[in-house]
């Protein structure tokens, strides 16, 4: 759920209260003729504030004289490396923590003490299931003792005053419980919210709900207190809309990684309309969580993605059209760029989109600009959602695990189809480098890192390998003709011997320390290890995990596949290099 409307409705005092009521982790947005502010909540606290002409923290500290100029640069680089502003400063001795901690509060009340009196503007809550010293840009439970600031703080009163209307809020949220609960109606709140009794002669509202109901209280996914076929109800709340999800919903997700607030807070609007859930956001390892939870639940469901510079968003749109090519993944640009819209549809993109540039998001012009671009996102998901529905023939779970059932037939005839496209390519099947080769180019679209061994009487012979190493040296090069004794307790040795594919955790011993430690150290939380067969017997044995995401590793069933035909390839070009060897070894 979110809260949103206009300040002329809902003033800062009293959001900045229900925040702090329902005790919620998000930013809250608030557009108007100057810009936009923010101000950052966790777990109901004030933690920073920006606004037009303070973007950020360091902007602020340099305008205030506390940062100097020559280290600004610095730390932006501190930051791209995920080292909070705050965190950099008081280690480059620039503020102590105690200076950092009035800076931040001084921040903070230029930015919200203007809008306390301001009735001009638009507002958004976006929540969140956490919040990081890296969006807060410091450690708040460093900085002070109840981990940011209460309303009584930045709004004005005594410790342990309740600021009016907080009682009010109190019983409209103790309301709205009870009538989700459905409790005997409630009696009408001592703060008018708009939800009570309208005067005579007009129709009576909806009762009161909860603002942000708590947990407990909140619907979770297929559940509904609305009859099957019933769209979103929605709660008219001061300027504001609350939506509760319908039975439809709950097989109706998209999924948005988006860092700029006004795209997501345009984007929720366009998506509530149409009743269907949208869930947003800022990093890419959130939205690997997530789609991680989906793959588990054959769900079906849409994505957004904004392409970063380190290319990151590109390497998940790869990996999901690895799991399920239907699933749909759009990709948005902050500009257009011909060269990357081709690189990224042939990568399986279903849509290329640019966003709306900062020279069309000026005052006046920006809702309109930015509600135009949210129904192009609504309008391909409407299309998406229909084409699967027809696809998979209806809703519900049996509808998602048929949706799922296709996209693993397709995987398996895609790597048939790959397999024979690769023996093709060999112009000399008896080239062992070649093959080695060929097995890790299908194996990386797989696996985050991997390394191809030749099983020996005596050891395991590294021919080559792919993925990061955590530093800048080339893999192939780094762990070709590593050699691990074959005897010793060893991943390697485990499949060797058993002949059957090994996926999941690996023990620790001195051969799998070193594997790791050759392949650049980057440690893994899930791991394969896949035999290749000839004859009857392990001629080579395929590892990778998953350490540069470290999400968990999709179905390898297709490279399994591929392995059980490669390993005739293998077996000849192996005896034709023992051959090939002056002592024929």
């Amino acid at each position: 759920m979110s809260l949103l409307g206009r300040l002329e409705d809902l003033s800062l005092t009293d959001i900045v209260q229900i925040v702090f009521l329902s005790r919620r982790t998000g930013i809250l947005e608030i557009v108007n003729s100057s810009g936009r502010h923010t101000v950052l909540f966790r777990q109901g606290l004030i933690v920073n504030a920006s606004s037009p002409d303070q973007p950020d923290l360091i902007s602020y500290l340099h305008k205030r004289g506390l940062a100097p100029a020559d280290t600004v640069k610095v730390i932006r680089e501190m930051e791209e490396r995920g080292i909070p502003c705050g965190n950099a400063v008081v280690e480059m001795n620039l503020l102590t923590i105690r200076d950092l901690a009035d800076a931040v509060r001084e921040r903070v009340l230029s930015v919200v003490t203007p809008l306390l009196t301001a009735r001009e503007g638009e507002f958004n809550f976006l929540l969140s299931d956490s919040m990081t010293a890296v969006d807060v840009e410091y450690e708040p439970d460093l900085l002070f003792k109840e981990g940011g600031f209460s309303p009584q703080k930045i709004l004005g009163a005594a410790e342990g005053e309740k600021l009016k209307p907080l009682q009010g809020l109190e019983d409209s949220l103790k309301a709205g419980k009870a009538f989700l609960r459905g409790d005997t109606p409630p009696v009408r709140p001592a703060l008018d919210l708009g939800l009570g009794e309208k005067p005579a002669g007009e129709e009576p509202a909806a009762p009161p709900v909860p603002i942000f109901p708590p947990e407990s209280d909140r619907l979770e996914a297929g559940e509904s207190t609305l009859p099957a076929g019933t769209m979103a109800s929605q709660f008219k709340v001061a300027g504001g809309l609350f939506e509760v999800e319908s039975p439809e919903a709950a097989y109706r997700n998209v999924i948005l990684f988006e860092r700029d607030p006004l795209v997501r807070v345009a984007a929720r609007r366009a998506f509530g309309k149409k009743g269907v859930k949208i869930i947003q956001y800022g990093t890419l390892d959130e939205v690997r969580n997530t789609m991680t939870d989906f793959f588990r639940a054959n769900s079906f469901f849409i994505t957004f993605l904004e392409i970063t510079h380190d290319e990151s968003s590109a390497r998940l749109l790869q990996q999901m059209k690895r799991r399920n090519p239907r699933l749909p993944v759009v990709m948005m640009d902050s500009e257009p760029d011909l060269r990357r819209r081709h690189d990224l549809l042939h990568a399986g993109a279903d849509l290329y989109l640019t966003r709306p540039s900062p020279a069309r998001l000026q005052p006046g012009r920006a809702e309109e600009e930015l509600s135009l671009f949210a129904e192009e996102l609504v309008l391909f998901a409407e299309r998406a959602f229909s084409q699967w529905e027809q696809l998979a023939g209806g809703l519900g779970p049996e509808a998602g695990r048929r949706f799922y059932e296709m996209a693993d037939k397709e995987n398996v005839d895609r790597s048939f189809g790959v397999l024979k496209q690769l023996i093709n390519e060999l112009s000399d099947p008896n080239d062992i480098n070649e093959v080695a080769s060929t097995i890790l180019r299908l194996s990386s679209q797989y696996l985050d890192r991997g390394a191809i061994f030749v099983v020996g009487e005596s050891a395991f012979t590294a021919l080559g390998g792919f993925g990061v190493t955590g530093a800048n040296d080339d893999m192939n090069a780094r762990v070709r003709n590593l050699s691990l004794p074959r005897r010793e307790p060893s991943i390697l040795a485990d499949v060797a011997a058993s002949r059957e594919p090994h996926r999941g955790k690996m023990r620790r011993t001195p051969a799998n320390v070193q594997l790791i430690e050759r392949l650049g150290g980057l440690l893994p939380t899930e791991v394969v290890a896949l035999p290749i067969i000839h004859s009857g017997e392990p001629v080579g044995i395929l590892y990778g995990d998953n350490a540069e995401h470290r999400a968990p590793i999709d179905s390898v069933a297709g490279l399994e596949i591929f392995l059980s035909q490669a390993g005739y390839a293998l077996g000849n070009a192996v005896t034709a290099s023992q051959k090939a060897r002056p002592d024929g070894s």
